[in-house]
């Protein structure tokens, strides 16, 4: 002990507050691995969370052009003319009058089979 001389009073309080504060630091450290290992979890949540917000916004873009073709077509004199009754019957004469071709040439009628038919019997 004389090796330490009058010092060596000194050194079992400071080697106390040595192991102490090596302690401390040894619990600090397992913390921080356990947030490091919660705060890499959240980051990994915020990048798939912010994939999930692009392809959302992706599918609202899509479905508002779609809504726009939509409106314009709902729009359109065309949609007028098909859901208004005095227009949709003006279109469907005109189509008609242009549906109308003259009957086949189909030969003798059927009344005048029959008088033939019948006229064989007797």
């Amino acid at each position: 002990m004389d090796f330490f001389g009058p010092f060596s009073w000194v050194l079992i309080p400071l080697a106390a507050i040595l192991m102490g504060g090596f302690s401390e630091w040894l619990k600090f450290k397992s913390k921080q691995q356990k947030l490091g290992t919660s705060t890499r979890e959240l980051e990994d949540q915020v990048v798939q969370l912010e994939r999930d917000l692009q392809a959302a916004r992706a599918d609202r873009d899509a479905l508002a052009r779609r809504l726009e073709n939509i409106e314009t077509i709902v729009t359109s004199q065309t949609w007028d003319a098909l859901h208004d009754p005095g227009v949709a019957q003006q279109q469907l004469a005109a189509s008609q009058a242009r549906l109308t071709l003259p009957e086949p040439d189909e030969g003798p009628s059927d009344a005048d089979r029959i008088a033939q038919m019948a006229r064989r019997v007797r």
